[in-house]
C-alpha cells in the first residue's frame, strides 16, 4: 500500500481552505438582529364583526387587506370563503381576536309599506349587541329610540316608509340627530357629516346586504364631534337685539300700517268691482 506523505506546505494550504470556506458561509449566512429588523411589518388586520359573513361582507373590506380577523363563531358561506381564496385573504377565526367597540343599536319600525319584521332580524344578526322595538306609531317608536340614545348612549335604526316625517319628527328631540338616504354610501356620508346617532331608512330602497352592511358601519364607527351649527349653541343665545316677531306689540290702534297705507294709496291697488 502506498502511504501519501503531507507536507507541511501541504497542510497549511488544507488550513487555509477550510478558513476560507467557513469565513465564506458565515458571510451568506444572514445576521439574526439585521434580518429581524429587515423584515416588513405583518399585514394589518381588518376585523369583520358579523357573525354571518357573506359575498357582500367583503364589499366592505378596503382594497388591499390580507388578513381578516374573524368571530370564533363565525359562519362563513361558501361564495364568501371562495372569494377570500381567490383574493389571497387569510381568515383569522378565534377568541383572540377582538372586533371594534360598538354601540348598541336600537332598531325600530313604523308604517313600514310591508312587513320589515325580516330586515330588522337581519340587521340585529349582522351587528352584535343590537335591541329590537316593538313595532309601533312613527312617533311612539321615535320616543323609544330618543329614550335609549339619552339613557344609554345608543344609537338607532328606524325602518319606515315614511322617512322624511321620521326625521322631522326625530330631529325634534334634542338627544336625537337623524339623517336619511336611499343608498348606503350617501346615508353613511350623511351621518358623518351630521354626527348622526340615528338612521332613518325606508328598507324597501335598499336590496338585501346593503342595509346590513351599512348598519355594521354605522355601529362600528365613532359617532364624531357634533357641528357647531348642530350643538344648541345657537338655539340658547341670543340672536336678535330686539324683540322677535312673534313677541311684537301689536299696532291694533285703528290706524293702517304705513306700509298698508302706502299700498292703499298705490294706483295698482284701487279697482273697480262693480262692473
Amino acid at each position: 500500500m502506498t502511504h501519501e506523505i503531507f507536507t507541511s506546505e501541504m497542510v497549511a494550504g488544507l488550513v487555509r481552505e477550510v478558513l476560507r470556506r467557513i469565513h465564506a458561509e458565515a458571510a451568506e449566512a444572514p445576521v439574526v438582529g439585521v434580518a429581524a429588523a429587515s423584515l416588513p411589518p405583518p399585514p394589518t388586520l381588518y376585523v369583520i364583526p358579523s357573525k354571518v359573513i357573506t359575498l357582500d361582507t367583503f364589499k366592505l373590506v378596503p382594497q388591499g387587506t390580507r388578513r381578516v380577523g374573524l368571530r370564533s363563531d363565525a359562519v362563513i358561506t361558501p361564495s364568501a370563503r371562495d372569494h377570500a381564496r381567490e383574493a389571497g385573504i387569510e381568515l383569522v377565526r378565534g377568541s383572540v381576536i377582538q372586533p371594534p367597540v360598538h354601540s348598541t343599536i336600537v332598531i325600530g319600525q313604523a308604517d313600514c309599506l310591508a312587513n320589515a319584521s325580516s330586515r330588522a332580524a337581519a340587521i340585529a344578526r349582522a351587528v352584535a349587541g343590537t335591541q329590537q322595538l316593538p313595532a309601533s306609531g312613527l312617533a311612539d317608536v321615535v320616543a323609544a329610540i330618543a329614550l335609549h340614545v339619552c339613557r344609554d348612549g345608543a344609537k338607532g335604526v328606524l325602518l319606515t316608509g315614511r322617512p322624511a316625517a321620521a326625521v322631522v319628527l326625530a330631529n325634534r328631540s334634542s338627544s336625537l340627530r337623524a339623517v336619511t338616504a336611499r343608498d348606503a354610501a350617501t346615508l353613511l356620508a350623511a351621518a358623518a357629516q351630521c354626527a348622526a346617532n340615528v338612521l332613518i331608512i325606508n328598507p324597501q330602497e335598499f336590496a338585501s346586504g346593503s342595509l346590513e352592511r351599512a348598519c355594521i358601519e354605522f355601529a362600528s364607527r365613532d359617532t364624531g364631534v357634533i357641528p357647531n351649527e348642530l350643538s344648541g349653541s345657537l338655539a340658547s343665545s341670543t340672536i336678535f337685539s330686539g324683540p322677535t316677531a312673534a313677541h311684537q306689540p301689536c299696532n291694533c290702534n285703528g290706524h293702517a300700517h304705513p306700509l298698508q297705507e302706502k299700498l292703499r294709496d298705490s294706483p295698482h291697488s284701487s279697482r273697480d268691482t262693480t262692473r
